[in-house]
C-alpha cells in the first residue's frame, strides 16, 4: 500500500474461486487492486470481479482460468496412460485419447482468443480468406461439439444453392462455435436449428452506392443459430456482447469474452452479428458475411 492506502502496483493479492467460478474469498491486498471492499466481490463470477480491475490482467487472469480445467484433464490422462498402458483397454483408451485431443482444442481456441483480444482491440486483426462452405462448416462444429455434449440435437438447413463465401474459415468456425456453445450452454442441446439465406440490405456505412449495386443494395448471407430455451430477459438483450457479460439462467461458465470476440470476428469481415429473442421463443442469433457484387 501507498501512504493514501492505495496498491503500489508491487503486491499482489489473492482471491478463491469455487469450481463454478463463484469467488468465495477476497484478501485486503486483491480487494485494494480491485478497488472494491472485498465482501462485495465475494459472490460474483471471477469474470464479473476481474473485470472491474484492469482490463488487461482481467483478461489474461481470466483466459488462465479457462485454461486451468482442460490442461487439468490433458495432464491426468496423459500420466495415467503413460504409468498404466498396458493395464488400461483399448476401448478406455480410445475414450482418453480422445478427451485429450478435445481438450487440446479448447486450449489452441482460448489462446486464439486471447490472442484476437489484443488484436481487435488494435485494429491488427489479419484474416486469411479463402472460399468457404458454410453449411459444411456449420455440420463440423455440430459434430465437435456433439463429442462432449452428446444430448445435443441440432438441425443444419441450408438451401441447396447457398453460395460459398469469402472468409477467414478458422475465424468464423470460431464464431459458430461460440454461438453453439452459447445455445447449448444458455438455451437447451435440443432442438437447435443452424440456418442460412441469402438476402440484400441497404449499404448502412455512409450510404453510399457502390458502381456495381446501382440498386442500393449490398448482397449478403445469413446464418442463424437458434435455440429452444426460455430465451434472454429483456434488460439482458442491450449487454449480451458486452465484455463480461454472462447471463444468469442456464449455465453460465467461461469467462463472459466470446459473444464480445464473436461480433468482433464478425465485423472484421464487414458484417454483423445480432441477436432476437421474443418472449418464450429461446434466442436467435444472426451473422451476415457480405457477397461480391454481380
Amino acid at each position: 500500500m501507498d501512504e493514501t492506502g492505495g496498491p503500489t502496483g508491487t503486491e499482489k493479492g489473492r482471491i478463491v474461486v469455487d469450481a463454478d467460478g463463484t469467488v468465495v474469498e477476497v484478501d485486503a491486498a486483491a480487494a485494494a487492486l480491485l478497488g472494491h471492499p472485498g465482501g462485495l466481490l465475494v459472490g460474483r463470477s471471477i469474470a464479473d470481479v476481474l473485470g472491474s480491475g484492469t482490463d488487461g490482467i482481467a483478461v489474461v487472469t481470466a483466459v488462465g482460468h479457462e485454461l486451468r480445467s482442460p490442461l487439468t484433464s490433458i495432464r491426468g490422462y496423459t500420466s495415467l496412460l503413460l504409468s498404466r498402458w498396458d493395464r488400461i483397454g483399448d476401448a478406455d483408451k480410445q475414450m482418453m485419447l480422445g478427451q485429450i485431443n478435445h481438450d487440446a482444442e479448447r486450449v489452441t481456441r482460448l489462446i486464439n482468443e486471447l490472442l484476437d483480444i489484443s488484436r481487435l482491440e488494435t485494429n491488427r486483426l489479419t484474416l486469411t480468406p479463402r472460399m468457404v462452405h458454410l453449411a459444411e462448416l456449420a455440420v463440423s462444429v455440430v459434430s465437435s461439439i456433439r463429442a462432449t455434449v452428446p444430448e445435443l440435437t441440432a438441425e443444419v438447413d441450408f438451401p441447396d444453392d447457398f453460395p460459398v463465401v469469402a472468409a477467414d474459415a478458422d475465424k468464423i468456425e470460431q464464431v459458430l462455435t461460440n454461438l453453439v456453445e452459447n445455445a447449448v450452454k444458455y438455451g437447451s442441446p435440443l432442438g437447435l436449428r443452424i440456418e442460412g439465406t441469402v438476402g440484400a440490405s441497404l449499404d448502412e456505412t455512409d450510404g453510399s452506392v457502390a458502381p456495381d449495386q446501382a440498386d442500393g443494395m449490398t448482397r449478403h448471407v445469413s446464418v442463424t443459430v437458434r435455440d429452444t430455451g426460455s430465451g434472454i430477459e429483456p434488460e439482458d438483450l442491450p449487454r449480451v456482447f458486452n465484455r463480461w457479460f454472462q447471463r444468469k439462467q442456464g449455465r453460465p461458465s467461461g469467462s463472459g469474452l466470446g459473444l464480445w470476440i464473436s461480433r468482433g470476428l464478425v465485423e472484421a469481415h464487414g458484417g454483423r452479428l445480432t441477436v432476437e429473442s421474443p418472449d418464450g421463443e429461446g434466442a436467435a442469433f444472426t451473422f451476415t458475411l457480405p457477397l461480391p457484387g454481380p
